[in-house]
């Protein structure tokens, strides 16, 4: 798995990305924690779940379902979120939906069970670049742990921040262009 921190990248960068307007504070935090929400299951270990089970680490909690299913909690809680019901579904949804894509991208672990219940097969990317992180906070504090921290920052927060710099010169590029009435594609 990633780390619980590399997995909040995803919906900082929605936010960058999308502006306050579409994703409010309250949204944003709900997004951080349904990026994380996901490794809950590590519980499964101290419940005696074995790790391959579909109740297991990587098992129902990361599927696409189970993002789709919060993303709806939080349409009907919109309005505590700040936000209109779309919204809230899909930054929501993208957000917990990211934690298996992540995870699926690290060279360690049983892969991710994205279709679940339709299928238990566990899907790992084809490219695995990102160390897969040790279980448990001891083990962070380890060359092994520094290994995974550099291993995020190259793989996962430098491309997340470059797109979310992007999208933020961009969008902030067309709103300008829309206050100031210039058209897109000006010709000489």
């Amino acid at each position: 798995m990633a780390t619980i921190i590399t997995h909040v990248a995803v919906p900082l960068v929605l936010r960058m990305g999308i502006g306050k307007a579409k994703v409010s504070t309250p949204l944003l935090i709900v997004a951080c924690l349904a990026a994380i929400l996901p490794d809950a299951d590590v519980i499964a270990f101290k419940l005696g779940i074995p790790y391959a089970s579909s109740f297991g680490h990587r098992g129902f909690s990361h599927s696409l379902l189970a993002a789709v299913f919060v993303g709806l909690l939080a349409s009907v809680c919109y309005k505590p979120l700040k936000s209109d019901p779309i919204w809230a579904f899909f930054i929501v949804s993208l957000s917990m939906a990211s934690h298996g894509v992540l995870d699926s991208l690290t060279n360690g672990g049983l892969g991710i069970a994205f279709l679940w219940p339709e299928s238990t097969h566990r899907y790992f990317l084809p490219w695995r670049p990102i160390e897969v992180s040790p279980i448990g906070i001891k083990n962070f504090f380890t060359a092994r742990g520094l290994q995974v921290i550099l291993s995020e920052i190259v793989w996962v927060w430098f491309p997340c921040l470059t797109i979310g710099v992007f999208s933020l010169i961009l969008r902030k590029t067309m709103k300008r262009r829309r206050e100031d009435n210039v058209p897109l594609n000006v010709s000489p």
